[in-house]
């Protein structure tokens, strides 16, 4: 599965986001990997942007420019957004592009684009499958951010993988999830716990709800992480090694 450079970076979705707010000054926040596509997402970005204005333009006469200004070396971890940069330049929102850690913001609304790599559906459920045949604990599967939009397609072939298997019990699989790409302070700061568990599907359960890495979920009451098996879907990076130094006493494939 090969992603094109426009959905890789979100550029539809992060330009409805500016224009839709009418965000006026906006930061792109790069990690270094990252940094060397944005001449090319600044780009990307205006064109869309002047397609939606050009709407506007016919509807109602309104028109103003979007200052767009890319931010890098950033105050904080990469993983978090640096409103500390971003307040320097005056902005109304940031986009943030790569890993997230998902903290609140205090001052600015936030989009979050985390990145389309390529995976192999068919070999990932096939060893998914395999990892969860070899112990009658459940599997819990976590995965790095860039990995998020393939799980939904990921959960659809190993159910159907599922259904043809004549092994019972079947294997009991469970995925984290990851919250809105969209953060408004105002409102986050006051219910991220609410709506991490809305995320999850779980909301109003009693139960364990954790966190880690951008991503979220619940265990039912009375069970905890030991009581299953982690599956990894991403890269031997920063993410992967604080899933294992937090899940430290889990077997992790």
């Amino acid at each position: 599965m090969v992603m094109d450079f426009e959905s890789n970076y979100d550029i539809a979705a992060s330009a409805l986001f500016i224009h839709t707010h009418n965000f006026n000054r906006v930061a792109l926040q790069f990690p270094d990997n990252l940094l060397k596509d944005s001449t090319r997402v600044v780009t990307a970005l205006r064109k869309r942007l002047q397609s939606l204005k050009k709407i506007d333009v016919s509807e109602s006469g309104y028109e103003a420019d979007v200052g767009l200004f890319v931010m890098a070396d950033t105050a904080y971890g990469s993983c978090c957004v640096d409103e500390v940069g971003a307040s320097h330049i005056n902005v109304d929102c940031v986009i943030h592009y790569g890993h997230t850690c998902f903290s609140p913001t205090t001052t600015l609304p936030s989009f979050f684009v985390f990145g389309k790599a390529s995976i192999c559906v068919a070999d990932c459920v096939e060893s998914m499958s395999k990892y969860a045949l070899t112990n009658s604990k459940p599997v819990m599967v976590l995965f790095g951010l860039e990995y998020a939009h393939s799980m939904q397609q990921i959960k659809e072939a190993l159910l159907e993988s599922s259904m043809s298997c004549r092994i019972d019990p079947k294997p009991e699989v469970h995925f984290a999830d990851v919250p809105s790409s969209v953060m408004f302070p105002s409102k986050d700061i006051k219910k991220i716990k609410g709506l991490q568990e809305l995320a999850c599907g779980c909301n109003g359960e009693s139960g364990t709800t954790y966190s880690i890495g951008g991503l979220t979920w619940k265990l039912p009451q009375g069970q905890s992480m030991d009581d299953y098996l982690l599956f990894w879907i991403g890269l031997d990076d920063s993410a992967f090694a604080n899933v294992v130094l937090t899940f430290n006493t889990c077997e992790i494939g």
